[in-house]
């Protein structure tokens, strides 16, 4: 289809549930991630670690999304339901790696117990960022996470979800973090570089959720502009020391946050090919299964490293088969265990958000039959 067949309209965006690429997007980037820590000097030269900002414009984007179109079709926005799909969605399987990771480090000799020992309190109130190098350090992106959802929604709510609105919030929110950034003070460990991208999704989502300012957003959506975009973020991950030297680290992974911003609404026009090679069903299929895949990536390389020789776990080797093990489990997991609590979560927030939109109290027997399986759920 030509240049000009790409884009789609703010009907089009409206009406679609489910955002296929941007799971595509999700499978790219937990391979990155991987790619830093398990591929060796070869690998990490590509900064696959800045896959992890990737994720976090798209948790700015869908939460945004989904609130947004919650407000467009109900009059309103429920924290309350938000949280319990957030929770559900998020919790649960965190909980289970913790308790699976805490027993198999009890008794080892390499020191993994007492750093879960001292991390524990850190895990458990979702500070992960402040923990100190332990087997589940990783989850220092869940901590960033949990901090911006308890935020986020509250000042959309607070301030309003207009346009002019939600931007300046947004811009608030950049300018907070700047004079964060800049402070000599403890709390500079909490990283704000990392809210950055969220806040870019954020703001993507406000002017595609919003019919005046959608066309704003058009012009992202045709073939060439998501080329330019592609080969913008393979030089930042190429170049990203070099780049990060002349502007600085934060500045560099905003850069490359905004780049994967801009790159989202070709990925929404199903009609690039950009969003048809992440569309497609094997990256889908990593796709939902990418947050387990990110719990359980160590445990995996573990496995991998028990079971082979030393000698032939070098480079590539120890990554694709780390991926490939870490890929077998989370699809267990998805299945038996991470899914159906969610669909359960997502059951359970729209009952919540139909009583309150009734004005009437939620019996607890009505509450259990609105939970029963069968209920529709948003994709988001």
């Amino acid at each position: 289809m030509g240049e000009r067949g790409s884009a789609i309209s703010f009907e089009d965006f409206q009406g679609t549930r489910n955002f296929a690429a941007l799971d595509g997007l999700r499978a790219v980037s937990v391979f990155l991630v991987f790619s830093d820590h398990f591929g060796g000097i070869g690998w990490t030269r590509f900064s696959g670690w800045l896959g992890v900002h990737a994720f976090f414009v798209l948790s700015g984007f869908l939460i945004t999304t989904l609130l947004l179109r919650e407000r467009d079709s109900t009059g309103r926005i429920s924290l309350k339901a938000f949280y319990i799909r957030r929770a559900t969605r998020l919790l649960p399987l965190y909980l289970l790696v913790f308790l699976a990771v805490l027993g198999l480090s009890h008794g080892a000799h390499d020191g993994s117990w007492e750093q879960m020992k001292a991390a524990t309190p850190y895990y458990l109130t979702l500070l992960n960022e402040l923990a100190d190098m332990a087997p589940l350090h990783m989850t220092w992106t869940l901590g960033v996470e949990w901090k911006y959802y308890l935020i986020w929604p509250t000042l959309l709510v607070v301030f309003g979800t207009t346009l002019r609105s939600g931007l300046a919030t947004v811009g608030f929110g950049l300018a907070a973090l700047a004079m964060i950034g800049i402070g000599d003070f403890h709390w500079r460990l909490l990283l704000s570089q990392n809210y950055v991208g969220m806040l870019f999704g954020s703001g993507l989502a406000i002017l595609m959720n919003t019919r005046r300012a959608f066309g704003l957003v058009r012009c992202l959506m045709y073939q060439g502009v998501a080329i330019a975009l592609v080969l913008a973020l393979l030089v930042v991950h190429r170049r990203f020391p070099l780049i990060a030297g002349r502007i600085g680290d934060a500045s560099a992974i905003a850069v490359y946050s905004l780049l994967i911003a801009m790159l989202i609404p070709a990925l929404l026009a199903a009609r690039t090919w950009v969003a048809r090679v992440l569309a497609s069903k094997p990256l889908v299929f990593v796709g939902h299964r990418s947050y387990a895949m990110y719990l359980v990536q160590y445990t995996a390389a573990h496995a991998v490293i028990a079971v082979l020789p030393a000698p032939t776990i070098v480079g590539g080797t120890l990554l694709f088969l780390s991926f490939a093990v870490a890929l077998l489990l989370s699809d267990l997991l998805y299945r038996w265990f991470e899914k159906p609590i969610t669909d359960w979560g997502h059951r359970w927030a729209k009952a919540v958000k139909q009583a309150a939109l009734s004005n009437t109290p939620l019996p607890a027997c009505d509450a259990a039959a609105a939970l029963r399986p069968g209920r529709n759920r948003s994709p988001l």
